[in-house]
């Protein structure tokens, strides 16, 4: 009997955060695909992180626990997962342990049930007690991450040594190999997966999560199901391929070309895709292809998000000038930092940290508070030896010298301080983000056109049978069936 191969879907995280810059999926987007993607028989849909609960509000005011509820209720047959580092929460700092109880509290009331953490320092006591607080609030399942990168540091003695930290964690359900460069090749996820697996007694690990970026993880993703992955994270066009993901369609052609068992319907697939498609041509946004391999890459690993948005900033001061430079100094950076891995937030850190040696002209004579946040310990232990001056440099300054108060936060001096009446979901919203933009997407609530409609159409009752609203050129009919109510 051939082994059986399951799938999650990334499209409207990782997919839009790698090819739609994290703002292209709206609610009224996760309203129109998700009922499609119920249909597929994916194990999972990766379906949000803190950063698209953000731009949610940042840059569609709109309230993304609605897009959360939005989502459950049209997939009741699919399990909604999220994707947590465990060290902050919107905001590119640490976030105090009282708010993200209250976060993961309010996912899971919200209809979030899978978890993914994922500790790019490779930090597994956090990971661990991480793993441990969501399920204590109710989440059914969490997958522990190994983060995959490239570096005289990371070799299989160290990926093996910290993967075997969270064999004896109870709240640990299952392993992933997550590759967000997409730095893997088929031989060298041929030889680690078993090298992962070979100190776990409890554990498996059982699911990859690999990006397009070189090009490589359509073969990889195949690679890693021969040496027992049963679970490939995918994507469906407009939002797979680029620096997302393998596209599900033709992954599931290949792996049922090798013999595996794929339980999924494809019609539903080409549907999803098909409204994907038409709501990328509506809002002129961007049709991921496949990327040409460049060895290049594996030197500086800067994601291909990082890299154009570093391009746009220094346009927008007249520096376009030093993008060459500051990718090739990014590469420096890195290593005098201990070699941290080149994602989310730290390729920012980076980056900016590059930024700022190449237009001082001089190395670290301006330091970035988050680079010294990351040297001070926030987020856990560096990788490799770092720069004795640099640190030296960091721990000089005045941030540098603080002590961290954030443990200090609780819930009812929040509240005290931001408004006893607020819902749990705007209070947790308004402590990690400016209070205007949280009062712009309070002020839109009801205010979109498909919510005005329904409104309308739900005040009618047994009132008038049609409506018509007309503003300059434009003109709206609402009409209700007199004999069944329904309103078309």
């Amino acid at each position: 009997m051939s082994r059986r191969i399951e799938l999650v879907d990334v499209s409207l995280r990782d997919g839009n955060q790698s090819l739609w810059g994290a703002t292209g999926v709206t609610t009224r987007m996760v309203e129109g695909v998700t009922p499609a993607l119920d249909r597929v028989g994916y194990k999972a849909v990766e379906i949000a992180s803190s950063t698209l609960l953000a731009t949610a509000v940042r840059y569609h005011r709109e309230d993304p626990w609605e897009r959360l509820r939005a989502a459950r209720d049209r997939m009741p047959g699919t399990r909604l997962g999220f994707l947590t580092t465990g060290k902050r929460f919107i905001t590119f700092y640490r976030t105090p342990d009282a708010l993200f109880e209250l976060a993961f509290r309010l996912l899971v009331r919200n209809g979030v049930t899978r978890l993914w953490v994922i500790d790019p320092m490779h930090d597994m006591e956090g990971a661990k007690r991480t793993a441990e607080m969501a399920k204590r609030v109710g989440f059914e399942e969490v997958v522990g991450g190994i983060c995959y990168t490239t570096s005289p540091v990371h070799t299989d003695e160290y990926f093996a040594a910290k993967v075997a930290e969270l064999d004896a964690c109870e709240a640990i359900d299952s392993v992933y190999l997550k590759d967000p460069a997409g730095l893997l090749t088929p031989e060298r996820v041929t030889s680690l997966v078993p090298h992962l697996q070979s100190p776990l007694s409890r554990l498996k690990v059982d699911e990859i999560h690999s990006h397009t970026t070189m090009g490589l993880s359509p073969l990889t993703v195949l690679a890693a199901a021969d040496v027992g992955v049963d679970t490939i994270h995918c994507a469906l066009p407009p939002l797979a391929n680029g620096g997302s993901h393998p596209p599900a369609p033709r992954l599931v052609k290949n792996l049922r070309a090798r013999g595996y068992e794929v339980d999924v319907d494809t019609d539903a697939m080409t549907d999803a895709s098909a409204y994907l498609l038409r709501q990328a041509r509506i809002k002129g946004l961007p049709v991921g292809v496949p990327n040409e391999y460049d060895e290049e890459y594996y030197r500086h690993t800067i994601p291909g998000g990082v890299q154009s948005t570093t391009r746009r900033q220094l346009g927008e001061i007249g520096r376009a000038d030093l993008f060459d430079q500051v990718i090739e100094e990014s590469v420096q950076v890195r290593e005098d930092l201990g070699w941290p891995i080149v994602m989310t937030p730290f390729a920012q850190y980076i980056v900016t940290q590059a930024t700022l040696n190449v237009i001082a002209g001089e190395r670290y004579q301006q330091l970035s508070n988050e680079v010294i946040d990351l040297l001070r310990g926030d987020f856990g232990p560096l990788p490799g030896e770092v720069d004795q001056n640099l640190l030296d440099r960091a721990m000089a300054t005045k941030r540098g010298q603080e002590t961290s108060d954030h443990e200090d936060v609780n819930l009812e001096d929040l509240r005290r301080k931001l408004g006893r009446n607020l819902s749990d979901e705007d209070l947790l919203m308004r402590a990690v983000m400016p209070g205007e933009q949280v009062d712009a997407m309070v002020a839109a609530r009801g205010r979109s056109t498909p919510s005005a409609l329904a409104t309308l159409l739900d005040g009618m009752g047994q009132g008038p049978t049609s409506v018509s609203l007309t503003k300059g050129d434009t003109a709206i009919s609402v009409s209700r069936n007199a004999a069944s109510g329904a309103g078309r």
